[in-house]
C-alpha cells in the first residue's frame, strides 16, 4: 500500500508540473507583443497635414520612400530636410545620403523613425480603407467625458446619414459580433497586424458575417445608425482602435489620411 501511494503521489506531481509547464507556455505564446513606448506617440502627433504631403510626393514619385520621406520631413527643420529630400529625389539610397552637419544623435532618431513607419504601416498607400463608403463628417473627440465622466471616449465618431454603408479598414478576422449595451450592433475584427478595430452603433450588420471568419479591407461591415447609448444622438459609427496589450488609442489622424487618401 506504502508503495502503490508513493507511485501515486509522483504521478500526481508529474501531472501537475505538466499543466504548470503547458500553463506557462500557453501564456507565452499569447502573451501580447510588446510595443515600445515611442511608436504611438510617433504616430498619431505627427501633423496628418505633413503626411498627405509626403504621400503625394511618393504617388508622383514612387522611386522616392514615403517612410524615409516622412522619417526626415517629421523629425528635421525645414532647412536641414531639404537637403536630404533633394538627394531622394535624385535616386540616392538612404544609406548613401549626406547628413551634412546634421548630429549623428538626430540621425538614430530619423532611423528609428523609419522603423516604426516600416513596422507600423498605418500611413502606407492603400494598405488601409477609410470605413465610411458615402459623405460623412469627423473631429477629434478622443478622450473626451462620456457619462458625466465615468468614461472617456476611446475612439472617433463619424457623422452621416443613417444607412450609410461601412466597410472594412483591413484584412482580418470576426471577433465580436451583435448587440452590446454602449455599442447597439457592432462588429469587431482582429485585424492581421494584431490590433482590434471596433465599429459601433451600426443601424444593421452584414448578414453574411459570421464570428471566426475572415474578413478583407473593403468587405461590408454593415449599415451607419444610432443603436446602443447612441439612441438620442445623431447617426454616426463609432470607430475604435485597440492595441494588443489592450490600449486604445486616437484613430482620428489615421482616419483623416485614409480619407484623404482614398479620394
Amino acid at each position: 500500500m506504502i508503495i502503490i501511494s508513493s507511485r501515486i503521489q509522483k504521478g500526481v506531481i508529474q501531472v501537475g508540473l505538466l499543466l504548470l509547464i503547458a500553463i506557462i507556455t500557453w501564456k507565452v505564446l499569447h502573451r501580447p507583443p510588446t510595443i515600445k513606448p515611442d511608436v504611438y506617440p510617433y504616430l498619431t502627433r505627427m501633423s496628418t497635414g505633413l503626411v498627405e504631403q509626403c504621400l503625394n510626393v511618393h504617388r508622383h514619385s514612387p522611386t522616392i520612400s514615403w517612410e524615409y520621406l516622412l522619417a526626415i520631413s517629421s523629425t528635421l527643420s525645414e532647412k536641414e530636410a531639404q537637403p536630404l529630400i533633394e538627394q531622394l529625389r535624385n535616386n540616392v539610397p538612404f544609406s548613401d545620403l549626406n547628413w551634412g552637419t546634421i548630429p549623428s544623435s538626430m540621425r538614430k532618431i530619423v532611423l528609428r523613425h523609419w522603423e516604426i513607419l516600416k513596422d507600423y504601416p498605418f500611413y502606407q498607400p492603400n494598405k488601409y480603407r477609410f470605413p465610411v463608403s458615402g459623405t460623412t463628417w469627423f473631429e477629434d473627440s478622443f478622450g473626451a467625458d462620456r457619462e458625466g465622466g465615468i468614461r472617456r471616449h476611446e475612439g472617433t465618431d463619424l457623422f452621416g446619414k443613417e444607412g450609410t454603408p461601412i466597410i472594412s479598414i483591413c484584412d482580418g478576422k470576426i471577433e465580436q459580433l451583435g448587440w452590446n449595451r454602449l455599442g447597439g450592433e457592432r462588429v469587431g475584427v482582429r485585424g492581421d497586424d494584431g490590433n482590434y478595430y471596433y465599429y459601433a452603433h451600426l443601424q444593421t450588420i452584414s448578414p453574411w458575417l459570421v464570428k471566426g471568419k475572415r474578413i478583407e479591407a473593403g468587405d461590408s461591415v454593415g449599415s451607419m445608425g444610432h443603436t446602443g447609448d447612441a439612441i438620442t444622438t445623431p447617426d454616426h459609427l463609432h470607430f475604435g482602435i485597440e492595441l494588443p496589450n489592450g490600449e486604445w488609442i486616437n484613430p482620428y489622424p489615421f482616419l483623416k489620411v485614409w480619407q484623404n487618401w482614398s479620394k
